[in-house]
């Protein structure tokens, strides 16, 4: 017994340090392919990745035993492409290997250089294209002349920049610091997105900054050396795929990097961009963001509670509609809250969909109860059509997870017997009564008719003598 009590206790510390250490859902293993060079410059970035369980591996683009795949699983969960000098990243890098990559549930942070003379290897910007990112050609820097972050600076490439804010219906997943207020630096050439909807911008350039072409317009920008301005310039841009794998680039390394983590000159304060780093590699490599399908679980009138998940309904029949959802956060998973400007929907379709409808947060529901996971249930009538129709919760929002189940049920007739009798339909009332005065008058005459005795007239005849 007391070997048996010692091996379960063995156990549960085995699980409880593997959670601890295995933080990322796509998993621990990271690759960072990173020169010996430029290592120093992002020591605190990687010590902290270190430190939140993540196995790092440090290889050169140029290491010949590096590879992203064997026997067609990928070696590594997540990778980092930190600035290099590099024009070409090697056979093994290509932006096809990165695409597969991805395809194979692997998330990727790309780290774009931030000196206007920094080489942008071919196959990163092959697969920026590929996402619908498009970086600016060599010698481009993104600068703005007010709210400078250092008045001294001449080129004023130093960008200060609060840190980002959605729309009510948004998560943010990018200001969880301890100090919400506090400015980022950033000093780098930017980037611009397209119109795809799996591209957001997470950071995006003041209202009066522009990046332009150092070289060819060093006194002054025009139109034609201006690669973006505004919020149309992005500094930071995540891609999230539609199998949920995660492609961040970052348009200025510096902003990770441990010379960004100081003091502000203006300000004094120190900056917000180690929580920020910490937010984005976290988004990245899934420690936030995603979202869980825990249960499902659907039931009609016909039967009740007792029958869960059937494939059969009626039509016109009352069915509930229940999905139970959360949210992981780095160590565990949480219930999931809907934003209140946002709304969680069931579509019921046969081919378009005949029901829209709101899924509720139900603190109390008729069927299964989930601990870490928040409840949302929905009572519709189903519509007077039979046919094969299709439970659907499609909820694809900004930084979250992509959620997309789907159940087919069959939606069946009134069977011979579930007709309404014609007694219990009041417009057949005057049919039904006009039957009986026709019957019971009947009736009457034949009994009339049988039961009266018929008048016998006298008959004339001789009389006796």
């Amino acid at each position: 017994m007391t070997r048996l009590r010692l091996r379960s206790l063995f156990v549960a510390l085995v699980s409880l340090v593997s959670l601890s250490q295995s933080i990322s859902l796509t998993g621990p293993r990271t690759l960072l392919i990173l020169e010996d060079d430029t290592k120093g410059q992002f020591l605190t970035l990687i010590s902290d990745l270190e430190a939140r369980g993540f196995k790092t591996d440090i290889l050169s683009a140029k290491s010949e035993s590096l590879s992203l795949f064997k026997h067609e699983e990928r070696v590594y969960d997540n990778i980092i492409v930190f600035p290099t000098k590099l024009k070409g990243l090697g056979p093994n890098l290509q932006s096809s290997s990165f695409l597969k990559h991805a395809a194979n549930g692997g998330n990727i942070l790309v780290l774009l250089p931030s000196s206007p003379e920094g080489t942008i290897p071919t196959s990163i910007s092959e697969l920026a294209t590929q996402v619908d990112v498009f970086l600016p050609p060599k010698g481009f820097s993104a600068v703005s002349h007010f709210d400078l972050a250092d008045p001294i600076e001449p080129e004023h490439s130093t960008l200060v920049l609060d840190l980002p804010k959605f729309p009510s219906d948004t998560k943010n997943y990018f200001n969880t610091g301890e100090n919400p207020s506090a400015k980022l630096l950033f000093q780098g050439p930017g980037l611009a997105i397209g119109g795809s909807p799996l591209v957001q911008p997470i950071l995006t350039a003041p209202r009066f900054a522009y990046s332009y072409d150092t070289k060819e317009a060093s006194a002054n920008a025009d139109d034609e050396n201006v690669f973006a301005a505004g919020k149309q310039l992005v500094l930071v841009a995540g891609v999230q795929t539609r199998h949920n794998a995660r492609i961040t680039f970052v348009g200025g390394a510096d902003m990770l990097a441990d010379k960004s983590f100081t003091k502000i000159a203006k300000t004094n304060e120190m900056s917000g961009n180690r929580a920020f780093a910490k937010d984005v590699t976290a988004w990245t490599f899934k420690e936030t963001g995603v979202l869980r399908v825990d249960m499902i679980e659907h039931w009609g009138q016909e039967f009740g509670p007792s029958v869960i998940n059937g494939d059969i309904y009626r039509v016109k029949h009352d069915v509930t509609y229940s999905i139970a959802l959360s949210e992981y956060s780095y160590d565990h998973f949480h219930p999931f809250t809907v934003p209140e400007t946002d709304s969680l929907q069931l579509e019921f379709t046969m081919l378009d969909p005949y029901y829209r409808i709101p899924l509720l947060s139900s603190s109390s529901s008729p069927l299964t109860a989930r601990k870490n996971s928040t409840i949302y249930t929905t009572t519709f009538k189903t519509p007077d059509q039979h046919g094969q129709f299709t439970f659907i919760v499609n909820y694809k929002r900004p930084f979250l997870s992509n959620v997309h189940e789907k159940k087919a049920v069959t939606v069946r007739h009134f069977a011979h017997n579930e007709w309404t009798r014609s007694w219990g339909i009041s417009g057949s009332w005057p049919w039904i009564a006009g039957i009986w005065v026709v019957v019971v008058g009947w009736v009457g005459f034949v009994a009339v008719w049988l039961w009266s005795k018929p008048v016998v007239e006298g008959k004339s005849g001789k009389k006796k003598q």
